[in-house]
């Protein structure tokens, strides 16, 4: 999608009408087998420098680190203004250790990470000075794995794989060329969910029958796949829903209206008679479903003011 036919539609610019490009040789939320996201809150006073040193540190990365991860940086939009996201996508977790050596041995890294890009009559210094003290936090996610009905139809478990689990695509059941993900998409809503100890298969069981149902309703569009936070809080989830604009978010949300398939999801018990029976609200605990919306960092066009 050109620039010109994203703004045209309402749609918010993904991330390969940037630097990143459109190749397919690209890791992101569908085939990834490891995903670290990391989060950082830039000062206002540094906003502008902020953008730019994100902007390039990953265009440096993503041409050393090609074929073994992809870096995509994201800002908050509808949440905290000037926060950045950063999702790095790979296939193993050994796989950081790339970025290990580029730090230690990197020259491009180096000057990139250590210039001036703050102002001398602003005091000087680079990113550390960009961002607040403290607000570098990291999730890891790794695709959910072990309900996938869509096992025998892509019979993925006889296929070689160099990921450290099946990728997150094979939980659609849909064909690549109606799959978004985090590199070809304008929005991503990362929603998190903490389930119940008691409920956590049958937590799952829902969040997966529910990306189901919105894969199969809006295949094309929209696209939600489903991870488990791994090296992090037990027994939290995540999705991550691809799509373009909020219009399509609003498709979304009238499923529940006019959906009889989405409809009967809700009147579903999942939680067992022997566990005293109930519906998926049974299964999470409240209230800590929560959504972070991004979109792709482009150069010269913050989402705030």
């Amino acid at each position: 999608m050109t620039d010109a036919a994203s703004q045209a539609q309402g749609a918010f610019l993904p991330a390969h009408s940037g630097p990143l490009g459109s190749g397919s040789d690209l890791l992101h939320s569908g085939n990834a087998g490891f995903i670290i996201h990391r989060a950082g809150q830039l000062n206002h006073a540094f906003r502008a420098q902020g953008r730019q040193f994100a902007t390039d540190l990953v265009g440096h990365l993503n041409k050393v680190v090609e074929g073994v991860a992809t870096i995509v940086v994201h800002e908050e939009i509808l949440g905290t203004a000037d926060r950045l996201h950063w999702l790095i996508h790979m296939k193993q977790p050994n796989d950081y250790s790339r970025f290990l050596e580029i730090a230690d041995h990197d020259r491009s890294f180096k000057e990139i990470t250590e210039a001036d890009r703050i102002a001398a009559a602003e005091g000087a210094g680079n990113w550390e000075r960009m961002f607040v003290e403290g607000s570098f936090q990291e999730r890891v996610y790794v695709p959910q794995h072990g309900l996938d009905e869509h096992d025998d139809d892509h019979d993925h478990h006889d296929e070689p794989s160099d990921t450290f689990v099946p990728p997150a695509r094979h939980q659609t059941g849909l064909p690549d060329s109606r799959m978004r993900s985090s590199v070809d998409s304008g929005l991503t809503i990362i929603r998190t969910a903490q389930t119940a100890f008691r409920f956590r298969t049958e937590a799952r069981e829902f969040a997966f029958a529910w990306a189901s149902e919105v894969n199969r309703a809006l295949g094309g569009e929209l696209t939600v796949y489903l991870y488990e936070e791994t090296f992090g809080q037990q027994d939290r989830i995540h999705w991550m829903i691809h799509l373009d604009s909020l219009d399509t978010y609003r498709k979304l949300t009238e499923l529940s209206r006019h959906d009889a398939d989405y409809q009967a999801l809700f009147g579903r018990q999942f939680v067992p008679d022997f566990k005293g029976g109930g519906g998926w609200e049974q299964t999470f605990v409240s209230p800590t479903i929560q959504d972070t919306v991004l979109t792709p960092l482009h150069p010269g066009a913050p989402a705030w003011f």
